[in-house]
C-alpha cells in the first residue's frame, strides 16, 4: 500500500455476555428490593445477589417477560447512575415532538422506542457488603446500550455529570481495542450493550429482534487495524471476519464498508448489535459470508462544523482499505462484490460515495442521512441506473419525516417550514431527486427514530433483501 500504513492494533475483542438466569418464585422487582427464597438457575440467592456483571432475568412478574439488573463494583465510589437508552411511547402518541416519555416500569406491549438522543439516567444502589451498584429494570426485547457516571460533584442533581467518570462496563467489555482505558473514553466510546430476548405472550404486539442475540458456536471474528494517511491522519478501523474465514479460498470474499454516524467511532456498529447479527444471519444461511470493515468517520473532521471531511474519507478507503483488504483477506476487487453504507452522518457519507465514487461500488446503503449540502448530489449520472440502492428511515426520523410540517411552530404559533416542500426531510430530498432523474432504489422504515434500533432493524433487512441478492 502506497498510500498509508496499516498495522494490526488488536485480535478479536473478549466480550463478557450477561448471564440469562431464570427466576423460580416470584418477587424480583426494582433496585432495592429483596427477593426473598427466590432461586435462580444455577445460583442460589446469595450467589446471584453477589454477582458483579449484568444479568437478564426471565420473570412472571416483569412486564415483558425479562428483568435486567446492571452492576457495577466500586467499593470506594460515593455514588454511581446509570445512563441507558430506554425511553418508550404507544404509536398513536408518538411523532418526532411528542411522545408519552414512558418509562420501563410504564411499558406495554406494542411500545415503541422514543427518542434515545436524550436518554434517562438513574441511581445506582450500593451493596456495603459486596462494593457493587446495581439497578434492574424490565426491558422487551432487544439491544441495549448504556453506561456509567461514576462519582462527581458533591450535591449534583441527577443530570448534572460534573467530575464524574464516566466508565463503560468492565464487566460487559465494548468492541475497543485491548489498550484502551475503560475509564478515559469518551461519548460513545463508553457504552457498552445488553441484549433481552423475546417473550411470546407478553410482547406479543412488539417488534422481535431475535438476530441481535449473542450465538453460541459459529462465530466470527472482530479486529481492529491502524493506518496513517498521506495528509498524516492516524486512524482505525475495525474488521468483522465471518465464521471458517479462509484467507486461501479460490473465490473472494464479498466486502462492505460501514459507517457509523457523528459522534462515533469505529467499534459503534460491533458494540450495537452487528456482529451477533451478522453472527445469526450468516450461520442461518440468509446472507452470504462477508466481511465488513468498519471506518471511524470521526478521525477525518471537516472544516464546516460538525460534519466530516468526505473526499479525504473515500480516498482513504479507495486507495488504502480496500487495496489492503484485498491482498491481505481475499476480499473481491470487483466492484459488483463491494457495497458502501452509513448511518445519519455516515449515511451523508454514503450519499457521497454514491455520487463520486459510484464506479467503486454496486450497493449504497444510505440510513438516515441528515443533509445533503456539502454531498454535493448529481442525480443525472447515468451509472446510477445500474446501481443498487437503498435508503433506510424512522417514522420519527428527523431526515424523513412529514410530521415536520404539521408540528413545528414558531412564537405566534405558525407553521414553520423546515424543508423546501418537495423532500420534507434530506432523505426524502435523495429520494426525490433520484425519482426526477429515473433512478430506481428501494426503501423501508420502521416506527422509530433516529436511534440504533432502528438502524440494527434495517441492516437485518438488507442483508435479507439487499446485499448481494
Amino acid at each position: 500500500m502506497d498510500s498509508a500504513r496499516c498495522e494490526r492494533r488488536a485480535k478479536h475483542m473478549k466480550r463478557t455476555t450477561t448471564i440469562l438466569a431464570t427466576m423460580t418464585a416470584m418477587g424480583m422487582l426494582l433496585a432495592g428490593s429483596s427477593a426473598m427464597a427466590a432461586t435462580y438457575e444455577g445460583y442460589t440467592e446469595e450467589e446471584f445477589a453477589a454477582l458483579e456483571q449484568t444479568t437478564v432475568v426471565k420473570s412472571e412478574d416483569s412486564p415483558t417477560g425479562y428483568y435486567v439488573t446492571f452492576r457495577y463494583k466500586d467499593p470506594d465510589a460515593s455514588r454511581v447512575r446509570i445512563y441507558g437508552e430506554w425511553r418508550f411511547s404507544d404509536i398513536e402518541s408518538a411523532s418526532y415532538f411528542t411522545s408519552q416519555n414512558a418509562a420501563p416500569e410504564e411499558w406495554q406491549d406494542g411500545y415503541t422506542v422514543w427518542k434515545t438522543d436524550n436518554w434517562p439516567t438513574a441511581e445506582m444502589e450500593k451493596d456495603e457488603e459486596t462494593g457493587v451498584w446495581s439497578y434492574t429494570i424490565p426491558l422487551p426485547t432487544g439491544t441495549w446500550a448504556y453506561r456509567y457516571y461514576v462519582d462527581g460533584a458533591a450535591g449534583a442533581e441527577l443530570t448534572d455529570y460534573t467530575d464524574a467518570k464516566m466508565v463503560a462496563d468492565p464487566a460487559n467489555v465494548n468492541y475497543l481495542a485491548e489498550d484502551e482505558d475503560l475509564e478515559n473514553l469518551g461519548g460513545e466510546q463508553a457504552l457498552t450493550a445488553v441484549y433481552v430476548p423475546y417473550d411470546e405472550e407478553k410482547q406479543a404486539a412488539t417488534i422481535r429482534h431475535d438476530e441481535e442475540a449473542p450465538r453460541d458456536g459459529e462465530n466470527g471474528t472482530v479486529l481492529f487495524e491502524t493506518a496513517t494517511t498521506e495528509s498524516g491522519i492516524h486512524t482505525s478501523y475495525g474488521i468483522y471476519l465471518p465464521n471458517g474465514f479462509d484467507a486461501a479460498r479460490e473465490e473472494a470474499y464479498p466486502i462492505l464498508v460501514l459507517f457509523h454516524g457523528g459522534g462515533g467511532y469505529d467499534g459503534s456498529w460491533m458494540t450495537n448489535g452487528l456482529v451477533n447479527i451478522l453472527d445469526n444471519m450468516i450461520a442461518e444461511g440468509r446472507m452470504e459470508p462477508t466481511i465488513v470493515v468498519t471506518p471511524n468517520g470521526s478521525d477525518f473532521p471537516s472544516d464546516a462544523g460538525f460534519r466530516w471531511n468526505r473526499p479525504e474519507i473515500l480516498a482513504f478507503i479507495t486507495d488504502t482499505v480496500l487495496p489492503h483488504m484485498t491482498a491481505d483477506y481475499n476480499a473481491s476487487a470487483d466492484p459488483a462484490r463491494r457495497a458502501f453504507a452509513g448511518l445519519s452522518m455516515g449515511g451523508a457519507t454514503t450519499g457521497y460515495a454514491m455520487f463520486h465514487n459510484t464506479d467503486d461500488f454496486d450497493t449504497f446503503i444510505l440510513f438516515s442521512p441528515p443533509f445533503t449540502g456539502d454531498v454535493e448530489p448529481d442525480y443525472e449520472n447515468p451509472a446510477l441506473k445500474e446501481k443498487n440502492i437503498f435508503f433506510g428511515y424512522g417514522d420519527y426520523d428527523f431526515v424523513a419525516t412529514r410530521s415536520l410540517y404539521k408540528q413545528a411552530m414558531d412564537a405566534d404559533g405558525n407553521p414553520v417550514q423546515l424543508y423546501d416542500n418537495k423532500n420534507e426531510g434530506a432523505c426524502w430530498e435523495y429520494m426525490y431527486g433520484l425519482n426526477e432523474a429515473g433512478v430506481s432504489y428501494r426503501s423501508m422504515n420502521y416506527p422509530y427514530g433516529h436511534d440504533w434500533v432502528l438502524w440494527r432493524k434495517l441492516i437485518v433487512d438488507v442483508f435479507d433483501n439487499i446485499l448481494w441478492k
